[in-house]
């Protein structure tokens, strides 16, 4: 039975990173809905207590250094969860994820037909090096965003605004053609013409070359964060200039950051004096140190699930946390540019078998999602057919075209090895055996990032297609690297065939899922799939002001996407943390970046234990 060996194969894969322990039946620990928790800045509901003397925090971030610390530059959640306690821009979410003001001093002024949006900033912000923030700083970051020379993953966010068409360009998920990027004065002259403005010190002005109904919610990303004129780096603490609520005291490298609070912050004061944030080992180390007491809280990997509920001590300390998130793996779908793809000595064209629609939704049709999130991450999450998940208004869709069903995959696979010209080399001593299989399709590389738990899901997905489309147990050439090098070369789109991915919600819209991800040459399309029709799509329901009539655009749109299966979606997330009980004020969130309740470091507070 499939389950019962691929269960063996994930023991050993669980028993190597931890002695998991326990029985399969979990308990119901807390669940931590979203929007339960008070707004920031007032008074948190937690339980009574005299306040610790020292309050100093202490949690996990990740195996090495974050990529980037520059606001503009971040993507990834381990980066994010850092930044948003230093940096914050005009707009921030609240803890239901509605925007609101916070360097601003109100929700922004919008013309009628769409295009243009006048922000109004407070006099009293001021950076941790006591120079004031003015309007100017937020020009900065965002030319510093739209610069095709940076290359950012979310450069393309600035699409929206006016000339960016004219110095980003296709390349870079906008219109148009992109511009010599090695001729910097003509790059210059374009970013000076970039719809982003400021009048005066406390007054922006944002032209949009499109109407896009979501843009405030981009204005609260981390990305537009203000860009201080003496900001020169982020590789040390002390180059980095914060505007937000923390700022960073310490930078160990590949060990530790320490934050304290930005004395200018012009938010509610923080409780906390010290957040120790480490780097190092893994995940199930970190719980490890959890349980020594040596941090305060602690997200729960995969393999630790089941263990930590069947604990007396650990189930009480548990909060489960639905997520804006999806889970799921990449295929090299090859087609922006097209020699962005692996090679294969087995394709007619050369290039990587994961180019067929067919052979994708094959692969898709014979994993049981449900089977796996059950087997690798302790039955939290819900199985996913598309990329917009639970908690986006109106979604997710219910379309979904590849259920798993091995016979259908089997004769999907089929079809694809005939489209795909795959020849018969598989017989004795390498000669034909009068059959074309996946056998001949040869060697495919399969990619993720080490010591973050995810090795047991790459254990199932190759088990699998092993057991139930025949593939050889040497055809899957399956590596680890650390996360920032697993990031470039995920995105570079020609080294792995498979590769893992996640993605939580920037701003609960669709269009966030579905361009971000999706759109031709959009930053983070590491599969580069390309599509036309989605694209205009997307456009057309970003442009549609009447909400009905947007978001059957965006249903159109998504099911285009499902349909051509550029990705195999697993599940939409449910996190596992836990906290210790003298943790107080927390708000955990749908849109936590990396640990739970980092949105708001400020109300957090550490009673006497």
């Amino acid at each position: 039975m499939l389950q019962k060996r691929l269960l063996a194969l994930v023991g050993v894969v669980a028993i190597i990173a931890t002695a998991c322990g326990g029985s399969q039946a979990t308990q119901a620990p807390a669940s931590v809905a979203p929007g339960t928790s008070t707004e920031p800045g007032a008074s948190p509901s937690a339980a009574e207590g005299n306040l610790a003397a020292e309050q100093v925090y202490r949690v996990w971030l990740t195996d090495v250094d974050p990529r980037s610390m520059q606001p503009q530059g971040a993507s990834g959640s381990e980066e994010i969860s850092v930044i948003s306690a230093m940096h914050r821009g005009l707009l921030y979410y609240d803890k239901d994820g509605g925007v609101v003001p916070s360097l601003a001093t109100e929700l922004p002024k919008i013309s009628a037909d769409g295009l243009e949006y006048t922000f109004t900033l407070r006099d009293d912000a001021k950076y941790s090096n006591d120079d004031p923030i003015v309007a100017g700083d937020i020009v900065r970051g965002m030319r510093v965003l739209a610069d095709p020379r940076n290359a950012f993953d979310y450069g393309y966010e600035m699409c929206w605004v006016e000339g960016a068409d004219a110095v980003m360009g296709s390349d870079f998920g906008c219109q148009g053609t992109t511009p010599d990027v090695k001729d910097n004065a003509l790059i210059d002259g374009l970013l000076q013409k970039l719809g982003v403005t400021a009048p005066d010190d406390h007054t922006l002005v944002v032209k949009l070359a499109r109407p896009a109904s979501f843009f405030p919610q981009i204005m609260a990303m981390w990305l537009t964060s203000p860009v201080p004129e003496k900001q020169k780096g982020y590789a040390e603490a002390a180059d980095i200039i914060a505007s937000g609520p923390y700022m960073m005291q310490s930078w160990t490298h590949n060990s530790e950051f320490v934050l304290v609070p930005n004395p200018n912050w012009y938010g509610d004061k923080p409780t906390l004096q010290e957040i120790h944030i480490t780097m190092g080992g893994d995940p199930e180390a970190a719980v490890a140190s959890y349980e020594q007491g040596d941090l305060d809280a602690v997200k729960v990997p995969g393999t630790s699930i089941r263990r930590v509920a069947d604990d007396p001590v650990l189930a009480a300390e548990i909060k489960d946390v639905p997520q804006l998130s999806i889970i799921y793996f990449d295929f090299a779908a090859c087609q922006q540019p097209p020699d962005k793809c692996p090679k294969s000595e087995s394709t007619a064209s050369g290039r990587s078998p994961t180019e067929n629609k067919n052979f994708r939704a094959a692969l898709t049709q014979a994993i049981n999602k449900q089977e796996l999130i059950d087997l690798t991450y302790g039955g939290l999450g819900i199985p996913a057919a598309g990329p917009v998940m639970p908690g986006i208004p109106g979604w997710p869709d219910d379309y979904d075209p590849y259920k798993f069903d091995v016979a259908a995959a089997n004769t999907t696979m089929a079809t694809a090895l005939t489209e795909l010209g795959v020849k018969d080399t598989t017989g004795p001593d390498g000669t034909p055996d009068g059959k074309v299989t996946v056998l001949d399709i040869g060697k495919m590389k399969f990619g993720y990032n080490c010591n973050a738990g995810h090795t047991p899901r790459v254990v199932y997905l190759a088990g699998a297609w092993r057991t139930n489309l025949g593939f050889s147990e040497a055809q899957f050439d399956i590596s680890c690297t650390d996360f920032g090098v697993f990031r470039t070369e995920r995105r570079d789109g020609s080294i792995y065939h498979i590769s893992r991915n996640g993605w939580g919600a920037d701003f609960p819209h669709p269009d966030n899922q579905l361009r971000d991800l999706f759109a031709c040459g959009a930053g983070n399309n590491n599969g580069h799939w390309c599509n036309k029709e989605f694209d205009d799509l997307l456009n057309q329901g970003a442009a549609e002001l009447d909400p009905a009539k947007s978001q059957e655009i965006y249903v159109k749109a998504s099911r285009l996407l499902v349909d051509d299966a550029p990705v195999f979606f697993i599940g939409y997330e449910t996190e596992r943390h836990l906290v210790k009980p003298y943790v107080s004020g927390m708000i955990p969130t749908a849109s936590d970046h990396n640990n739970i309740g980092d949105v708001f470091y400020e109300p957090i507070k550490i009673l006497e234990h």
